[in-house]
């Protein structure tokens, strides 16, 4: 039996831990802490923190696993990648390109020299902190985070310099980039690569809350409907570029935009499936599943081409379920949707809910029908 290892227990990785137990696949997960779904779900779980690279690849040689991988999570793939490349295990991306898109500095740099979607910004680091900055309103973040810890919009310079400090606080490397605020209507693109060709590109839209929660999205909506046919053809112009340029072969990636002034610009790209579901919404209203495909290029097995007729395609919409930090989870509390497709719950009725970024908690999600 196929044996994988998976790094991270949270809800997303569970969505591939599920996937590989109905497919034949012997499952391990490991975390540092027993905590989450994804304990229990995979056949095996290892008390082992998904940071640490050697420790993840001493685990990965003891079981003989076929494939380490990891979905949803920023710092997971890098060591997933890291390991399997150290044991010549299939991968996806290469270190150097997930390096790259975890690198905001380094990633907006990229995108500007190559003229994909020109954004203003500037970094700070720690070590020198002395910086000029004149464009407002504009975003704060620490390089090399990921999701939205350490994000704060600014909208004047009175604002400026605490958050900068916020965003070296949190970063690793400590060190804060500010970019140009990127005012319009948000949406996702989920791109899978195989033998060097784009064979998914699934744009959604991404629902989101106002400034006072800033970055935290409400759910995503296929089709998207905040951008005409002119400008995907940009955003795939802009993947068509980006795969060219590093010399991509197979690969997933999660990209986020914004329209500003009509014209399409990436905020960040994942170098991953995305941590929102988005692949059952897909799987929903289009009718294949993003996680066969990825397991099937790292397996080395040929994907199906979609053929999916146009006219058939579905609306539909996910959301999540939401509660305040440091609460207890009540599904009293919840918008419960009247006929949903899909619904699941993170919690059950009085369990304290974790907290991720301070504001509100994911604490479950439901799909439904337009």
């Amino acid at each position: 039996m196929k044996k994988a290892l998976i790094l991270g227990t949270n809800a997303g990785q569970a969505d591939i831990i599920d996937y590989l137990n109905n497919t034949g696949w012997e499952t391990h997960s490991c975390g540092h802490k027993r905590i989450g779904p994804g304990c229990d779900l995979a056949h095996y779980f290892h008390l082992v923190d998904t940071l640490n690279k050697n420790e993840v690849k001493k685990l990965a040689k003891k079981i003989q696993a076929d494939i380490v991988y990891s979905i949803s999570s920023d710092t997971a793939i890098t060591t997933a990648t890291y390991v399997s490349e150290e044991m010549e295990l299939p991968t996806l991306l290469g270190t150097k390109i997930i390096d790259l898109f975890n690198n905001k500095n380094q990633f907006r740099e990229f995108l500007n020299q190559n003229d994909i979607g020109h954004v203003h910004y500037t970094t700070v680091s720690g070590d020198n902190p002395s910086f000029s900055w004149e464009i407002f309103p504009c975003v704060v973040k620490p390089t090399d985070s990921q999701g939205q810890r350490g994000v704060t919009l600014i909208e004047d310079e009175n604002q400026l310099l605490d958050a900068v400090n916020k965003a070296i606080e949190v970063s690793i490397s400590k060190t804060a980039i500010i970019e140009e605020y990127l005012e319009g209507e948000e949406f996702s693109v989920n791109v899978i690569v195989e033998g060097g060709k784009v064979i998914i590109n699934e744009f959604s839209d991404r629902l989101v809350f106002g400034n006072d929660t800033f970055g935290l999205p409400k759910g995503h909506q296929i089709p998207a409907l905040t951008i005409n046919e002119e400008q995907k053809e940009i955003v795939n112009t802009y993947i068509l570029k980006i795969v060219e340029k590093l010399n991509i072969v197979n690969g997933v990636m999660y990209l986020q935009l914004k329209l500003k002034n009509g014209i399409p610009k990436i905020i960040e790209i994942a170098p991953r499936l995305d941590g929102c579901h988005i692949w059952r919404l897909i799987k929903h209203v289009r009718g294949f599943d993003l996680r066969e495909y990825v397991i099937n290029i790292l397996t080395n097995v040929p994907n199906k081409k979609i053929t999916v007729n146009k006219n058939d395609f579905k609306a539909g919409v996910l959301e999540f379920h939401h509660i305040e930090s440091n609460e207890k989870f009540e599904t009293s509390k919840l918008k419960i949707h009247s006929n949903p497709v899909y619904n699941e719950f993170r919690y059950s009725d009085g369990e304290d809910i974790v907290p991720i970024n301070g504001k509100l908690e994911v604490v479950g999600y439901y799909i439904y029908n337009l």
